[in-house]
């Protein structure tokens, strides 16, 4: 078990500075039975160069996603209808920005039946502007709004989230894994880093 968890972290080891850092969400496992340490045992000194820190950190624990609703010009999106598909939420400061319009151009190629993208201006806006803003995208497939509350209701569940950030949320409801911070504006990195993410949701 401990290989294939080995395993499996190290199909997201990415270069510290492509990107931010992944913090991946594993279900809770019970603690190993005490056993009494043996005595006399040699410690080994480490040799060679200071190992560099992994880029990601890891929390064991399930972090079910707050009861969410997405707001859009036909209604709300809430998290029941999102139900049985993986859902990645960025949130970002505004829609009229660099790093967003291309963020949506990668993620418009990426969409799948089984993932829905949704994009969130923390800057409440008009449903006109979020209209502005798909047109001259030619948006079809991705989901764009403007809402700061469903920011926080997720502040609420990962306390170190900044803007921009995403959030990755599997077909149960549970968030799976988040950067909270993203460093770099190198937005084909960030897609490649989540379509590894989305292909080990599949498996599972």
């Amino acid at each position: 078990m401990r290989k294939l968890v080995s395993l499996f972290l190290l199909t997201f080891m990415v270069s510290p500075n492509a990107f931010a850092d992944w913090y991946i969400l594993l279900p809770k496992k019970p603690l190993p039975k005490h056993r009494q340490m043996p005595r006399k045992v040699p410690i080994p000194k480490l040799k060679g160069t200071k190992i560099k820190p992994k880029p990601y950190s890891v929390e064991v624990q399930k972090v079910l996603a707050p009861s969410f609703s997405v707001p859009t010009k036909g209604g709300k999106l809430t998290k029941r209808d999102l139900e049985g598909k993986n859902v990645v939420i960025f949130f970002v400061r505004s829609l009229f920005s660099q790093f967003t319009e291309k963020l949506v151009s990668q993620l418009e190629k990426r969409a799948d039946k089984r993932t829905v993208f949704i994009v969130v201006s923390v800057n409440d806006a008009d449903f006109s502007s979020v209209d502005t803003f798909k047109k001259l995208m030619g948006v079809e497939k991705t989901v764009i709004t403007a809402d700061s509350y469903l920011f926080y209701q997720f502040k609420n569940r990962l306390k170190n989230l900044k803007v921009p950030s995403v959030v990755v949320i599997d077909k149960f409801g549970f968030i799976r894994f988040f950067s909270p911070e993203i460093l770099k504006k190198d937005v084909s990195t960030v897609t490649a880093e989540l379509g590894g993410i989305l292909r080990s949701l599949s498996k599972g």
